[in-house]
């Protein structure tokens, strides 16, 4: 198997990196290059983060093969993103064998106080050691190279011509641009990172004034540090609250001046503001490389620029123009067989056939969105073989850990083979769709002290990871136990995932070195995530998805079909009752009062079973009951929902629009389930029914079975939008796994072949 390049890089950076990552995968996509991808975890980040959501999207849609890098391969040119990814071995070997290697460098050598930043030396050797190819540093500005020349004969050899980032300008179609009248807007979008931004007060505001004439917008959010200098005029967004060329083309001015004690590798930002056609403003070390497509001058003379275009219409059309020009001129995208042309040339290698007859600008792309882009694509193709994960759920008190590690079980793809491993009682429901199931009884059922059961548990997990050669242990529950940290202590060299609930209530004991054990951990989301001050909604490095359920909802059965599962006449209105296994909490008279309630009412009611509740002696309140798995199959047919406030049957009936009253399981050791009850009823989306509250049966009754009510509830649940994160869980997942990892250093891994 072999390639024309493989791109080697982190997909997890944001900013300028990923954004020169994506238009490679894209302009090799355009030119018909045969290109594979070597996802690359470097040693940034701990806990390991989830890719760039733009770098996956562009992954996916590049149609790119993606190497895990155990398949025998070769390719002409590896190129290998950002020199601080490659800092240290990865732990497992990489058959790919390239032509040439070429460190494209993103990051400056030294920062503005001339410190030095990596190891030049230390990158080269573990490139070329990993890949047995000369290796060559490819700067991508005149910054870096000269900070790499200034090193004399004892730096790395360098590739005659920069490697520049490149810039799609079909993205940035408004860019006709008039002088601005009257008052004006000048902006910037970058990283909220202190380096990025300007040192002191008065930098900051000679750059962007606070006049009453100049509106100062920002995308990407402000540093802490600068949060204390900012004016009254500013107006700051995060990223994702809009996009970046609908931002671009509200501003006049686009101002980038950035700390001393920063260098800027490229300038990937600016060079965005100047291909939609931004009059651009920046420090004169830029000029070098944006030569006449700024204008350039010290940060305290920020605005006599800015007044003197717009003192002068013709001038600033002109500039705009000037700047569009130098992009599609120097970086534009259609440039790409010239630039790829040039590394080839450089690296005395013969070009790809793509690319003999085309060194000039190609023709032929739409203005707007990209033609290659309407055609449907296949996902990127992993090359590697397929890879065993072991799901581990802890036991619970109900199904809600085994039903959120089921939900991303059933979207992986088709590169994983799925096994579960769990002391959950619920593990026959797993085998029943139709998933391999290995169940250990809890240290409670067989009788035996905590300790001598974490020891046996730890002997048995360890025993399935190695006969099932997983690649990774992925864990639902609220305290890793003992035994299955020693596993993952034992085993650096697999990966290890903590899909770990929010909501915990505010006292909840909470150790937060808990996930030192794992190297990702997941947070699932929750509606009433915003009421959230518990002890873990803080903690940084988890990767947060949104609510993810086992059904989407509205996939259930027909009203008929659901009806005749529940046992009930789909032509009668229906209230299902569903108070979990009640084993660690009594709700006393509640149940009874409901039950009466409802038959006093003549409502038809089922009463659904837990599948894990103990057995009852008799049928102490008279209504048929039915044990169901998963509930949310038959919504079509329930009017009314009374059930706990647990993470699964919330979300499904919040999402699936069924009107419920949440009876909070309230024992000390659950999850704030009060709290997303309250929630609910708050935003006209249920009501909340504590156990204590038996005077507030009957109200709650008749205005949970009114028309308004449900009425209502159906109406907001409808404008609720509802991505399923058990998709995004599943590819963070299957990012790491088939990565090369390098974030740890090599001592603290085992060898595999």
């Amino acid at each position: 198997m072999h390639f024309d390049i493989v791109h080697a890089a982190d997909p997890r950076f944001q900013g300028g990196t990923s954004s020169a990552l994506r238009a490679e995968l894209k302009a090799a996509r355009r030119w018909e290059l045969n290109c594979g991808l070597l996802p690359f975890l470097g040693p940034q980040r701990s806990p390991v983060g989830a890719f760039d959501s733009r770098t996956a999207a562009a992954i996916e849609q590049s149609n790119i093969d993606w190497l895990a890098g155990s398949e025998q391969a070769t390719c002409d040119i590896l190129l290998a993103h950002h020199p601080a990814v490659f800092e240290r071995m990865p732990q497992s070997p990489v058959r790919l064998r390239p032509r040439r290697v070429v460190c494209v460098v993103h990051h400056p050598l030294f920062n503005g106080q001339h410190v030095q930043q990596y190891d030049p030396a230390v990158i080269e050797r573990v490139l070329d050691r990993l890949f047995g190819a000369p290796v060559v540093f490819a700067p991508v500005g005149p910054k870096v190279r000269s900070q790499y020349e200034g090193l004399g004969p004892h730096g790395p050899k360098l590739l005659r011509h920069d490697l520049w980032n490149m810039v799609d300008l079909a993205e940035w179609t408004q860019h006709r641009r008039k002088a601005p009248a009257g008052a004006i807007t000048l902006g910037r979008h970058t990283r909220a990172d202190a380096m990025k931004w300007p040192d002191s007060a008065g930098d900051l505001r000679a750059a962007y004034p606070e006049r009453a004439d100049f509106n100062i917008k920002v995308l990407g959010g402000v540093p802490d540090a600068v949060q204390q200098w900012i004016g009254s005029n500013w107006e700051i967004r995060a990223f994702g609250a809009s996009n970046v060329p609908d931002f671009l083309s509200r501003l006049d001015f686009y101002v980038y001046f950035h700390s001393r004690h920063w260098v800027e590798a490229f300038g990937l930002c600016a060079a965005e503001a100047m291909a939609s056609g931004l009059v651009t403003v920046l420090d004169p070390s830029f000029k070098d490389l944006f030569e006449e497509g700024a204008a350039y001058c010290d940060i305290a003379e920020t605005a006599d620029v800015i007044e003197r275009f717009m003192a002068s219409p013709h001038a600033y059309v002109e500039q705009s123009n000037a700047a569009r020009e130098l992009v599609r001129r120097k970086f534009a995208i259609d440039r790409y067989p010239e630039r790829m042309g040039r590394l080839y040339d450089d690296l005395e290698l013969p070009a790809p056939s793509a690319f003999k007859n085309s060194r000039t600008t190609v023709t032929g792309f739409s203005n707007g969105s990209d033609a290659d882009d309407r055609a449907v694509r296949s996902p990127a193709r992993r090359l590697g073989q397929r890879r065993r994960i072991l799901f581990v759920a802890t036991n619970g008190i109900g199904l809600g850990h085994i039903t959120r590690l089921m939900a991303i079980a059933e979207r992986m793809s088709e590169d994983v083979d799925p096994i579960f491993f769990t002391r959950s009682a619920g593990a026959a429901l797993v085998f029943a769709r139709g998933h391999a199931v290995d169940y250990i009884p809890c240290g409670l059922a067989l009788g035996v002290t905590d300790q001598s059961w974490n020891k046996a548990y730890a002997q048995e997990l360890l025993s399935a990871v190695e006969a099932f050669d997983v690649s990774a242990v992925v864990f639902d529950g609220n305290k890793p136990f003992p035994g299955l940290i020693a596993v993952a202590q034992s085993r650096p060299d697999i990966a290890w995932v903590w899909v770990r609930r929010a909501l915990w209530r505010v006292d909840h004991a909470f150790n937060p070195d808990a996930q030192g054990a794992f190297d990702m951990v997941i947070e699932p989301g929750e509606f009433a995530h915003d009421e959230d001050h518990g002890p873990t909604r803080e903690l940084p490095g988890a990767v947060a998805v949104s609510p993810l359920l086992l059904l989407e909802p509205g996939s259930g059965l027909p009203r008929s079909e659901a009806a005749a599962k529940l046992g009930v006449d789909p032509n009668r209105f229906t209230v299902a009752v569903q108070l979990g296994s009640q084993r660690n909490f009594d709700f006393a008279a509640l149940p009874e009062l409901i039950f009466a309630g409802l038959e006093r009412r003549g409502v038809q009611t089922v009463q659904i079973l837990n599948p894990l509740a103990r057995p009852r002696r008799e049928d102490r309140w008279r209504v048929q009951s039915r044990s169901l798995y998963p509930l949310a199959e038959c919504f079509s047919a329930i009017d009314l929902l009374v059930t706990n406030a647990g993470y699964n049957s919330f979300h499904e009936s919040i999402f699936g629009g069924v009107p419920s009253i949440f009876v909070p399981n309230e024992a000390p050791e659950m999850d704030d389930q009060h709290l997303r009850a309250v929630y609910a009823q708050s935003a006209g989306l249920g009501l909340c029914l504590r156990h204590s509250e038996l005077n507030r049966v009957e109200a709650s009754l008749d205005l949970a079975l009114s028309e308004p009510f449900q009425a209502e509830v159906r109406r907001r649940s409808k404008r609720l939008g509802f991505v399923n994160g058990a998709v995004d869980a599943a590819k963070a997942i299957e990012q790491l796994v088939f990565s090369i990892r390098a974030d740890r250093p090599l001592h603290a891994s085992i060898a595999r072949t």
